[in-house]
């Protein structure tokens, strides 16, 4: 289940030990370590303790746990944690209630169920979860993740300061975030001055007043990569919801067949415009490229799971790739091997 994505673009020439897998860096953040365990229930606790109560299952008869979980607080409403399982697992919190949680794979990959929708994260992808919608998340075998903690009330008057207004009762953000370009790229690079400044022998901020700027300036960054005003709602859920749900609902059952930005407007009677900009305002992406994406975790999940008669063209093909060399290079960016390396392990 493992894929590598291209590395965040573009990346600082060392990285920090928070963000290194090398067994020196290990050592080197060995200090922060909060969880090192073999025991599931021991993981469970241990990670509660820094997030929330949940449930915490392994996926698989042969797998077993081998945790390892570092912490740091940058101040009262952020801190920062890696966290490994060392085994395939399945983890539901509900919703999160109190915090955001912002999830970076270092290496591996996780499914999250969250927003209605399924998204799919690699090295150079994140995912943002906001506290009041529900989330279950798969991580495989091999997901190391960094991830960033943040206070729910602190992050909705950092918000209401930006956008002029009352503190509101919720605000969602984008559940999606490339990290490799644009705004993304920013935030990585922001993220590798944190773990650089809170590693050990780190210039941590001296006083209570830098901390508090610091945090201010994460939270800020955050909003201008995930969030858009439009988006805070006193209301418990945007009117526009279900019609998102209709067209993903569309896209599933249609995923094998031709689809357009005009097609999916017919489906729900809406415009092209008002598709574009839900997909935009909730997921985060252009409704082609959650397509694409979809498309691609289905070729994938057919090549790991192949019959006698699977073939890597034929598979693309069925899932609406025409052109082999734009599917073998998304294919390639998205899971760091090519489809043929995919099949070939997987027989």
């Amino acid at each position: 289940m493992r894929r590598m994505a291209p590395s965040p673009a573009p990346p600082p020439t060392h990285a920090p030990a928070w963000l290194d897998r090398s067994a020196p860096a290990g050592a080197a953040w060995a200090p922060l370590s909060v969880l090192a365990s073999d025991d599931l229930d021991e993981t469970r606790d241990q990670i509660a303790r820094i997030y929330k109560p949940h449930d915490l299952a392994v996926i698989g008869p042969r797998q077993r746990v081998r945790a390892r979980m570092h912490h740091r607080a940058l101040g009262p409403s952020v801190s920062l944690n890696r966290l490994a399982h060392g085994a395939a697992v399945r983890i539901d919190p509900d919703r999160l209630d109190d915090f955001f949680l912002v999830q970076m794979p270092l290496a591996g990959e996780a499914a999250v169920w969250h927003q209605n929708a399924r998204h799919l994260s690699a090295v150079g992808e994140a995912t943002v979860i906001s506290p009041q919608d529900a989330v279950r998340m798969e991580w495989s075998c091999h997901c190391d993740q960094f991830m960033l903690r943040i206070d729910r009330q602190r992050l909705l008057h950092v918000a209401a300061a930006i956008s002029g207004s009352e503190p509101a009762a919720t605000l969602r953000l984008a559940p999606r975030l490339d990290l490799r370009q644009g705004s993304g790229a920013h935030w990585w690079q922001l993220m590798h001055y944190l773990a650089a400044l809170l590693q050990p022998g780190g210039e941590h901020p001296s006083t209570g007043l830098h901390t508090a700027m610091l945090e201010d300036h994460v939270l800020a960054m955050l909003l201008r990569v995930a969030w858009a005003p439009a988006t805070v709602s006193r209301a418990p859920a945007s009117a526009t919801v279900p019609r998102l749900r209709q067209l993903e609902d569309h896209i599933e059952a249609h995923l094998d067949q031709p689809l357009t930005v005009a097609d999916l407007a017919r489906a729900v009677n809406s415009s092209v415009r008002l598709v574009q900009q839900l997909f935009a305002r909730e997921r985060g992406t252009t409704p082609m490229a959650h397509i694409r994406r979809l498309r691609l975790e289905r070729v994938r999940h057919d090549l790991l799971h192949p019959g006698p008669d699977t073939r890597v063209l034929q598979t693309a093909e069925h899932w609406g790739f025409e052109h082999p060399g734009r599917f073998a290079a998304a294919y390639q960016q998205a899971y760091g091997e090519s489809p043929s390396a995919t099949l070939a392990r997987s027989r």
